[in-house]
């Protein structure tokens, strides 16, 4: 093949610096990833709106979620279920739990297979001392619904086992709480030993077990990752500690109440731990599981 005078040099080095250029533009990419430039504004919005809620600001995520579901026709059917989950998340951290409801019941309508809005639902029927049957049944569904979507996602198969353990002692929580309303102490007395026993067998586990993803997933996310091991562990932790309180255990809830405080860096959990252990006479010391 002929190449013009002066080509042959600019191909050499095109060659040479191959794999500088892939870095680059991975690196750019990488850049409008973590900024939100390649996605649509509601996703962006929904982003931002979570970030503010485990911030502890629900009502500015509120404004974020209802800013998104304000797109209208633009936002598919699924996404639109998640920003109804995220709402009613937010109005429940608000204390408006009529509200939540209404919010999570278009959500169900819709179908949510993920189990996120179930156990929103679950949670604001508990908070509402309502109907403690059907919160029996949600947080069943929502731990079978979770349970699969856990196992589609790829973040490594002993994250995996932790994080199905995590699930379950959730699950038993929310169980214990709706057996009390149901007036049956002996099984909520049970189903708080039975997550606190998931617990204690699976710490070991969840202090060394971390989300696992590729390079460029790793660079992508930042530290995504790590916060959704504090969230997991914080999040359930919390629901353990609300149920022990439940049943008179205010002793083993600082327990857990401590974990919560010292694990959560983004703020929402930590805020409630340290509300309950000041009513509980609770002060200092560490139990960060992370």
């Amino acid at each position: 093949m002929l190449v013009p005078d002066g080509s042959d040099s600019v191909l050499h080095n095109l060659l040479r610096f191959g794999r500088l250029g892939e870095v680059l533009i991975i690196g750019a990419g990488l850049v409008l990833i973590r900024t939100g430039v390649l996605f649509p504004s509601y996703f962006r919005r929904r982003s931002n709106g979570m970030d503010l809620l485990l911030a502890g600001k629900p009502i500015e995520a509120e404004k974020c979620y209802r800013a998104a579901l304000d797109s209208g026709a633009k936002v598919p059917d699924s996404d639109r279920v998640r920003l109804l989950v995220c709402l009613g998340d937010a109005l429940f951290d608000q204390g408006r739990y009529g509200e939540a409801n209404q919010v999570l019941t278009q959500a169900l309508e819709f179908g949510d297979p993920t189990g996120s809005g179930q156990g929103s639902m679950c949670d604001v029927l508990l908070a509402q001392k309502a109907s403690p049957q059907r919160a029996l049944e949600m947080a069943d569904e929502a731990m079978q619904l979770q349970g699969r979507t856990l196992d589609g996602m790829s973040f490594g198969k002993r994250w995996a086992t932790v994080s199905k353990d995590l699930l379950e002692a959730r699950t038993w929580a929310r169980k214990a709480q709706a057996f009390l309303l149901l007036d049956r102490r002996t099984e909520a007395r049970q189903a708080v030993d039975h997550a606190l026993s998931i617990l204690d067998a699976s710490k070991s586990d969840l202090q060394v077990a971390r989300p696992q993803s590729s390079l460029v997933g790793r660079l992508a996310v930042g530290d995504r990752l790590r916060r959704m091991k504090e969230l997991a562990i914080s999040d359930t932790y919390w629901r353990v500690g609300l149920s022990l309180l439940a049943v008179g255990d205010k002793g083993k809830a600082a327990e857990e109440f401590l974990i919560v405080r010292d694990t959560d860096r983004m703020g929402k959990y930590r805020s409630l731990a340290q509300k309950q252990l000041e009513s509980l006479g609770y002060t200092s010391t560490v139990h960060a599981l992370v």
